[in-house]
């Protein structure tokens, strides 16, 4: 059962691109300088949140280098992460968004960085003739913040495993809400838990979501340390959204903290910011 619907998706990404800019100019200030510069002697993007910097470096521990493999992001709008991808591993990049409004993101961002948008595809990861079309065609098969939009999830993992190559790698990452902020979330925003499969955000429940496919495990359980995951609530004009952007602000802040004390480890514990698994399929 999808917890969530395309128009949600579309009104979504089209928040994204009419804010972009503005969020450019939002880290023009002077705290947010501070705040990049400390990412940046970490080798962190500008804007880059410690738990997203702390997967990333968990990536390049387990997957390979390899110029002549395919990635594929399954929900890949605006596609940073396919250019992320490239950037650190030579990877093609290819993306899948059933959303019209995030095809069309992704393919600006595919544009942009020389990547042929035509490697976008807009279609429903459900789609039988998607899935025959391109069964066993990725090396690298990735979702972030994808799965817990479903339940139950082993289904859409198992649409994930479909088109993974024998010896290819699943990558699949969500957030941890149950972290330190689920309070707030509960609280204000139980409408937007809602759309998320919480009961999987768990060490113990997600590992039980992948055991059926057979996969080596490279590494399953929680990354990075503390993050407000009610980012999309700041557009509202409304006091839950007042107090999410002051939440969203005081996230600057605690990730300021994080790039200074962890420098680049990764944390594991309940308050972690999002749980990954990383599995081979075997030949």
């Amino acid at each position: 059962m999808r917890l969530t619907t395309k128009e949600l998706w579309d009104s979504r990404h089209e928040i994204s691109a009419r804010f972009t800019g503005m969020d450019k100019q939002a880290r023009e200030g002077w705290i947010r300088k501070i705040v990049d510069n400390a990412r940046r002697r970490q080798g962190a993007e500008f804007g880059q949140s410690y738990g997203s910097f702390a997967f990333h470096r968990l990536l390049k521990t387990h997957l390979p280098i390899r110029s002549d493999w395919s990635a594929i992001e399954i929900g890949s709008a605006p596609g940073g992460n396919l250019v992320a991808l490239h950037r650190d591993f030579g990877y093609q990049p290819y993306g899948v968004e059933y959303s019209h409004t995030g095809v069309l993101l992704t393919q600006e961002t595919f544009r942009k960085h020389g990547f042929d948008p035509a490697n976008v595809i807009e279609a429903d990861l459900f789609d039988q003739v998607f899935q025959s079309r391109f069964q066993k065609r990725f090396d690298i098969v990735f979702s972030l913040g994808f799965i817990e939009h479903f339940d139950p999830p082993d289904k859409v993992v198992a649409l994930h495993v479909n088109l993974l190559r024998p010896g290819g790698y699943l990558v699949c990452q969500i957030p941890n809400m149950r972290g330190a902020f689920y309070p707030f979330l509960w609280l204000f925003a139980r409408d937007h838990l809602k759309l998320h499969n919480c009961t999987i955000m768990r060490k113990a429940p997600f590992r039980r979501v992948f055991e059926p496919f057979g996969l080596d495990v490279n590494f399953c359980g929680y990354v990075g340390a503390l993050q407000f995951h009610g980012s999309p609530l700041r557009h509202e004009r409304s006091l839950r959204g007042y107090a999410a952007g002051v939440l969203d602000r005081l996230q600057d802040i605690l990730d300021h903290c994080m790039f200074m004390f962890y420098r680049g480890h990764f944390p594991s514990s309940r308050l972690s910011a999002s749980l990954a698994f990383i599995g081979q399929r075997v030949s």
